[in-house]
């Protein structure tokens, strides 16, 4: 994960942004995003007008990322698709690219290469066709929340969208701790096929609105994910967090939200306004785009799909509000972090700078990437935080033992 974030160019940096959308950074975690269902008359209406040639790409654009997908589904929207293809099963009108960086590498290139005119909302999307749920890699389901379609997505008109004012459209469906992958799922996203899951309500809120049937499961661990991303991306466990950190300061470029909890739409289907993605330069994006292209499943698509709500232009708001559960895996995370830092340096520290060495070194004597330079940013960041907290990390320390190594909250 180093070795991308110093291969490629920081993106543009928060501080070259116009006044105004400093300013609305600086309030971007405190909102919460609510959308109104698409009508039955809605959806008809706008298909009735795709249908009679009074839509174009300029109005509303579909883009699919397809490797070997069947596509009769989304027939009827032809005159507002484009298909980037990356198999052997491309449509005569697909625009065929190398198989790099997953949907991830789809979606930026078309950013990227109609960033001058791009559409007044674009629904970007995998091509599988769309259905309730995710079962699985083996298993199927096509990642809609219960209750939703893909016309809501598409219709301007439903969710408020390019023609209501709305800059964006993302139905949350899960949240995840960033620096521990601890994550918790949407209770009207199935998960499980032979078990049904409540609908959620005709608001079509972007978060749940914490009823008794549209609200966040607990906190858990997903069994092989950590591991998989410490393998993916050549980190080690005691520089996961920092890495993370270090992923969202070089390629989100935000603050990091409260209690480092992002929210994300598993399967990456979403919409954005043309107004919002130019928020961001093209610069920026074709960076995200090469980030991508050297691999066919490269560690950063993985994190682009948790942070795609952040990365695509400047949100004006939160997603989801915070709730007590995000603070309490926050600061049992935390904890046990500072268990960790103080275990490996030692409480009474040795060196001059607080306890902090220039690197703090494995039981190989290697610094947390395995390649003994002991100046990494892991380390470095690593050595502030304990350098500037040490009091906090011994009371730390004392809640860690008392019961922090739960994995469920």
């Amino acid at each position: 994960l180093r070795s991308l974030s110093s291969e490629y160019p920081k993106p543009c940096c928060l501080a070259m942004a116009p006044l105004p959308l400093r300013a609305t950074v600086t309030v971007l975690f405190g909102g919460l995003g609510f959308a109104s269902s698409a009508s039955t008359e809605v959806k008809n209406e706008f298909l009735k007008s795709l249908s009679n040639g009074n839509l174009t790409k300029s109005d509303v654009e579909l883009v699919l990322a397809q490797y070997e997908e069947d596509l009769s589904w989304s027939r009827p929207y032809e005159a507002i698709r484009t298909v980037y293809c990356k198999g052997s099963n491309c449509t005569n009108d697909a625009i065929k690219l190398p198989n790099v960086g997953r949907e991830g590498h789809a979606y930026l290139h078309h950013i990227v290469t109609n960033y001058d005119h791009l559409a007044a909302w674009t629904v970007f999307s995998q091509a599988q066709r769309p259905s309730l749920g995710y079962f699985g890699p083996e298993s199927g389901g096509g990642h809609l929340l219960t209750g939703s379609e893909l016309l809501d997505f598409l219709a301007p008109g439903g969710f408020g969208g390019a023609e209501g004012g709305r800059d964006a459209l993302f139905l949350m469906t899960s949240k995840v701790h960033l620096t521990s992958a601890q994550h918790a799922f949407r209770s009207t996203f199935q998960v499980e096929e032979e078990i049904p899951t409540p609908s959620i309500s005709e608001r079509m809120p972007t978060c749940p609105e914490a009823s008794a049937e549209d609200t966040w499961g607990p906190y858990h661990t997903v069994v092989g994910l950590k591991h998989f991303l410490q393998q993916k991306c050549s980190v080690e466990e005691p520089g996961f967090p920092d890495a993370l950190r270090s992923f969202w300061e070089n390629y989100v470029e935000l603050p990091l939200p409260a209690n480092e909890v992002v929210f994300y739409v598993q399967g990456a289907r979403f919409a954005v306004s043309r107004e919002r993605l130019l928020t961001r330069p093209k610069a920026y994006y074709a960076n995200l785009l090469a980030a991508l292209s050297g691999d066919s499943d490269p560690c950063l698509s993985y994190l682009f799909e948790w942070t795609w709500y952040y990365l695509l232009g400047y949100p004006s708001t939160a997603p989801c509000s915070s709730t007590d559960a995000d603070a309490l895996v926050a600061e049992r995370v935390a904890n046990s972090e500072w268990a960790r830092l103080l275990m490996t340096t030692g409480v009474s520290g040795g060196s001059s700078n607080g306890g902090a060495s220039n690197g703090a070194a494995d039981k190989d004597g290697e610094d947390s990437l395995g390649d003994g330079s002991g100046s990494s940013i892991i380390n470095g960041a690593r050595g502030l935080r304990l350098h500037g907290l040490w009091f906090g990390g011994l009371l730390g320390l004392a809640a860690w033992a008392a019961g922090a190594c739960a994995t469920s909250f």
